[in-house]
């Protein structure tokens, strides 16, 4: 039977249209606005802040003075004289004459060390002003084909996430907190370290990592050491019936438009190992690692990590992609919809579910912090406050302070340095 495509295109554009609508209907931004005004923590925030603590950069890196040049790595100090130097990009020379790379550094940094190393595991070494370039070379370099005494780690980032998404947060930025970390294992090699730190929400909620820029079909494979995952609790593995967000148990999954995503956990209180609960079907959800007292509300869980390998195919390049190229989100239920949490420079990314695009006014809702050891406020207790010149929350040191950099972003940048010990999680 023949259909006249006008025939065919009403009901098709009613739909569209009552889907659509039904979209606007599970968030209104007028009214989230209005509520930032009274209610935010820092309702002078500069509307023009990214929220970002570190800088993403390409790199051109002239090795055409050099001999048999295996790689390159960039480093926060100095690799020759501390094994505290750590990794902030690295790439494979692959027997070019110059490397472009991306690198990405905390933005209080103004020195960093480009490192070429041979295939004897030599360095040649030279300082560098990432703000004033992004061409280097090693035309005075401060060390010349020299052995290292020390093994060195990747910078490592702290992911923190408020489960509110999208209506306003508490602040406290423990919902969820992640700290990752990437590594260069081979030339189409990537390890991924992801260690669940704290689960500070009592909502269900999956969390994954698109590898932006990477499309699925550029990965071989993805697998994690040991085959080990945070879907498997003491060799139990999620009941089916717990999947809400992220069905799939494979590794890799395929975002909407083909991005390359990694499938990290389905629930993140499985995923502390703790025993969850179940009365009359329902499931009972502590808040981990994010008081210092343990009660039938608080738990306390060590830490889990899992390195991800993830194998690129021949032929894609992988020096271009940096710590701010991975993109970790979590995955939440609201107003009968799956929602994203991105940090914000991904913040309108709908990568596994489409969902309404949120304009985030005032604070994020997801931060990244360039440290390994950033300790977390306690539950309900604001990262930071700042009103009529009074500084408060968990972060208020004066100069130092959340706030002072909330409203303006060049100020205070070091902020996560200065934590008031009554107020975060030991």
């Amino acid at each position: 039977m023949r259909y006249n495509k006008w025939q065919m295109l009403v009901p098709f554009c009613c739909l569209t249209m009552l889907l659509s609508s039904c979209v606007r209907n599970m968030f209104d931004q007028q009214k989230y606005e209005e509520l930032v005004e009274d209610l935010s923590p820092v309702p002078d925030a500069a509307k023009n802040h990214d929220w970002m603590l570190c800088e993403k950069q390409i790199l051109a890196v002239d090795v055409s003075d050099l001999e048999d040049i295996e790689r390159i790595r960039v480093f926060s100090g100095n690799p020759v004289e501390s094994s505290s130097a750590l990794i902030v990009g690295e790439a494979y020379a692959s027997e070019r004459s110059v490397v472009s790379m991306s690198i990405t550094y905390p933005n209080t940094q103004d020195l960093l060390y480009a490192a070429a190393i041979d295939f004897e595991d030599n360095y040649t070494v030279v300082p560098f002003d990432p703000k004033a370039a992004d061409v280097v070379n090693f035309s005075h370099p401060i060390a010349n084909k020299q052995k290292m005494p020390y093994i060195y780690q990747p910078q490592i980032y702290t992911y923190l996430f408020e489960e509110e998404f999208p209506d306003l947060g508490d602040y406290d930025y423990n919902d969820i907190a992640l700290r990752i970390s990437m590594e260069r294992s081979d030339e189409r090699e990537v390890r991924i370290n992801v260690q669940l730190a704290a689960v500070g929400g009592v909502k269900q909620m999956a969390s994954a990592m698109r590898l932006f820029g990477y499309r699925y079909d550029d990965i071989e494979s993805v697998k994690t050491v040991d085959n080990a995952s945070f879907d498997v609790v003491r060799g139990v593995e999620l009941p089916d019936q717990m999947r809400t967000f992220i069905k799939e148990k494979d590794l890799l999954l395929k975002g909407l438009i083909n991005d390359a995503v990694i499938n990290l956990f389905a629930d993140g209180h499985w995923a502390t190992g703790d025993n969850i609960n179940m009365d009359y079907g329902l499931v009972t959800r502590k808040r981990y690692n994010v008081s210092n007292v343990k009660n039938d509300t608080y738990g306390r869980f060590i830490p889990r990590e899992l390195t991800y390998i993830v194998t690129f195919k021949e032929n894609v390049d992988v020096n271009y992609l940096s710590q701010l190229d991975l993109d970790p989100f979590i995955l939440l239920d609201y107003n009968g919809g799956k929602w994203e949490i991105h940090t914000y420079n991904y913040n309108s990314a709908q990568v596994l579910f489409p969902h309404p695009d949120v304009e985030t006014k005032n604070l994020p809702w997801v931060l990244c912090v360039p440290n390994s050891t950033f300790r977390w406020p306690l539950h309900a207790v604001a990262i930071g406050t700042r009103k009529q010149g009074a500084r408060g929350g968990a972060y208020r040191t004066f100069e130092h302070s959340f706030g002072e950099w909330a409203e303006n972003k060049d100020k205070a940048k070091d902020w996560y340095l200065y934590p008031d010990e009554d107020e975060v999680y030991k």
